[in-house]
């Protein structure tokens, strides 16, 4: 393997190609934690209507329910962060989605419809305002 290096490779494009994957590597985590924002608020939906809007700084469990009256999910905040901690549905996908804190981050329940996302509640991060 040495010989393979040494016969098809100098040691001048060894170095090259390793500056050139770090160089990559420090961009890319700096795109990925540099400009990670943290949302305000997370908007419930269910069935395609809003069910709610709640502030990602306070602490509570929301109960969501079915067009049926019936509490089909739970959403927990806590901690500036929002996680589905109950769920009626057969397969629980959405309770092991995780937390979500982040801009555009969203928790799915499709048995149930529901769709939990985390926004900005500042009007500066919007892109076009209509009336």
């Amino acid at each position: 393997m040495k010989r393979f290096f040494q016969r098809y490779i100098a040691k001048k494009d060894l170095i090259f190609i390793l500056l050139i994957l770090a160089f990559s590597l420090a961009l890319l985590l700096g795109f990925r934690f540099l400009n990670r924002q943290t949302g305000g608020v997370v908007r419930i939906t269910v069935d395609g209507k809003t069910f709610g809007t709640y502030p990602l700084n306070e602490d509570r469990v929301i109960s969501i329910k079915n067009k049926d009256g019936i509490i089909s999910n739970k959403l927990t905040i806590q901690n500036g962060s929002a996680h589905m901690s109950h769920a009626n549905c057969p397969d629980g996908l959405c309770i092991h989605q995780g937390k979500i804190n982040t801009n555009g981050q969203s928790i799915v329940c499709l048995p149930n419809k529901i769709v939990c996302t985390v926004h900005s509640d500042s009007q500066q991060d919007m892109d076009v305002m209509t009336q």
